[in-house]
């Protein structure tokens, strides 16, 4: 695929349900705003309660941000790995769906980009079905909308699934 260099916003999703995970996201923030070309926009640490899993466990912490990049999608995607990696996911977590795990970064969209590929489904393929990705995507970023679609985020989050969600603390710490 040919990309285009330019500077690129980017939102990733950030999960956690292990360990101390507000500290786990907001380490993971201050990761990606390493690579960031201007100040990180983070959305506030959203505790959900989870849903799909066959057995009891604890609450998920949830936040979104949002970066500026030059960085391809799959250069993008090595350095989120890395992150998880540094902050503990070992690599039997990254691609199982419903478990708990330290850390789970995902791209959810790409400066508009519509990619699919054998490492990397961009925008992120069910980020539009999740109330823990569109409750803080619509916090920092209000007129977002996916680029295979036409819905706001307030229509999408009419649609989502109804997890349980409260506001917790500001992912990003002022100095």
């Amino acid at each position: 695929m040919e990309f285009n260099h330019m500077p690129k916003e980017v939102f990733l999703g950030l999960g956690s349900n292990q360990g101390d995970s507000v500290s786990i996201l907001r380490l993971a923030a201050w990761e990606l705003s390493e690579i960031s070309e201007c100040e990180i926009l983070g959305s506030s640490i959203w505790k959900t309660t989870p849903e799909g899993f066959s057995e009891s466990v604890p609450d998920f912490f949830n936040a979104v941000v949002r970066i500026i990049t030059d960085m391809t999608p799959e250069k993008l995607l090595d350095f989120v790995l890395s992150i998880e990696t540094q902050l503990g996911r070992s690599s039997s977590q990254k691609f199982c769906h419903y478990r708990s795990r330290l850390i789970d970064i995902d791209i959810i969209d790409f400066g508009g980009l519509i990619s699919d590929s054998d490492q990397l489904t961009l925008p992120h393929p069910r980020a539009h079905l999740r109330q823990f990705v569109l409750r803080p995507l619509l916090e920092i970023s209000p007129d977002f909308k996916f680029p295979n679609m036409r819905e706001s985020l307030e229509y999408l989050l009419d649609l989502a699934e109804d997890n349980r969600m409260s506001r917790i603390s500001p992912l990003i710490l002022s100095e």
